[in-house]
């Protein structure tokens, strides 16, 4: 797939934020084993600091006495900062929940350039890509792409099972660099708690409690499922695979299962990943299908509009869809209109929730002339 990238263009408050938020996560990332921060910090959150404390010295607000009290701003919702952003951009979360970075500082990091996470990420896919290619093996890629989403905590002996699958077999150092120990700091009297909803890991708070990795599971609820001995060695995935492969990847699979209920032709990350989903109808239609899962329909509108095509057409295509998950909506009703507000979609191109596709799906089957 060849893509050309068009870097929007970042205002004074917004690149402030995404600086800060590259550093919460590059601090986390660092002291996520317990350990207590320490100097030097990451130079971005230093850069992110000296920016918005000019903003509030212009503002005449008082700014952050330094790192700790910016940490202690990152636990307020950004509509409490002296920043202008987007009317149409995520106000009311924070960047940080109980000292875990959250979705919206995720997509405040990734809003301009690569971070070393999703930098990780796609070089691990590329590196993915080029072993399935050259073994001409498109079915290992979605092997692993499925092991990712559906499996991000493994035990060492489960990883070499896996590595041992017919599937999988080349591609097994990609998945052992998928994979890293799970931080000390996680355990519970040598146990390891995992979310029955997303299969991650639970974290420790500061005091004490458990909660889940995922964003989206700490709003919506959750419960301690699976319970692994820390002697077992247990891995999960890396921040990077994570937050870019697993977390969308559960709505792509979701939607997958949808479609082939209906006897549709389903094939997953088609022309290893040129879009997510292609879909092929009785009368030889074929849709592509976009997943995208991000908080901030804003964020989102910008990332996606540093890719030109929005959607390549290959394999072809005769309608395409940016598909969010239902639950998006809940969160923000408006969310489908901020997005579209900010990108400009050709007609041949629409955003829709899950269940928006599937009844434009339904009524094509009933009359494949119509149109959605």
């Amino acid at each position: 797939m060849t893509a050309t990238y068009n870097e929007p263009a970042l205002s004074f408050d917004e690149l402030t934020l995404h600086l800060i938020a590259s550093g919460v996560i590059k601090l986390y990332e660092k002291v996520k084993d317990g350990a207590a921060p320490t100097l030097p910090y990451p130079k971005e959150l230093q850069r992110g600091l000296d920016r918005l404390v000019l903003s509030c010295l212009r503002q005449a607000e008082n700014p952050p006495q330094g790192v700790p009290d910016l940490l202690a701003w990152c636990q307020k919702p950004l509509s409490n900062w002296p920043i202008k952003l987007s009317e149409d951009a995520d106000t009311a979360n924070k960047l940080l929940d109980d000292q875990i970075p959250t979705g919206i500082c995720d997509e405040w990091a990734i809003a301009s350039g690569d971070v070393e996470a999703e930098a990780i990420q796609k070089q691990l896919l590329l590196n993915v890509m080029q072993v399935c290619k050259s073994d001409d093996a498109p079915d290992a890629y979605v092997a692993f792409r499925r092991l990712l989403i559906s499996q991000p905590v493994l035990t060492e002996f489960e990883l070499l099972q896996h590595c041992l699958n017919d599937s999988l077999q080349i591609l097994e150092a990609q998945i052992k660099t998928a994979y890293e120990l799970v931080p000390e700091s996680c355990a519970v009297n040598g146990q390891l708690h995992c979310c029955s909803n997303c299969g991650n890991i639970m974290l420790r708070t500061v005091k004490g409690d458990l909660i889940c990795a995922e964003d989206r599971c700490r709003t919506q609820g959750f419960k301690v499922g699976r319970q692994v001995s820390q002697k077992e060695g247990v891995l999960w995935l890396k921040r990077g695979p994570r937050r870019f492969v697993a977390a969308p990847g559960r709505a792509e699979l979701r939607l997958a299962d949808k479609l082939e209920e209906l006897e549709l032709e389903v094939k997953l990350w088609p022309n290893f990943d040129s879009y997510d989903l292609r879909i092929v109808f009785p009368d030889g239609d074929a849709w592509a299908i976009d997943v995208k899962d991000w908080k901030d329909p804003f964020l989102l509108a910008r990332k996606v509009k540093q890719q030109e095509p929005p959607i390549p057409s290959d394999p072809p295509w005769t309608q395409a869809y940016f598909v969010f998950p239902d639950d998006r909506k809940q969160q923000r009703s408006d969310y489908k209109r901020a997005f579209c507000n900010h990108t400009r979609l050709p007609k041949q191109i629409k955003a829709k929730f899950e269940k928006e596709l599937i009844k434009d799906v339904k009524r094509k089957l009933e009359d494949p002339s119509s149109r959605s």
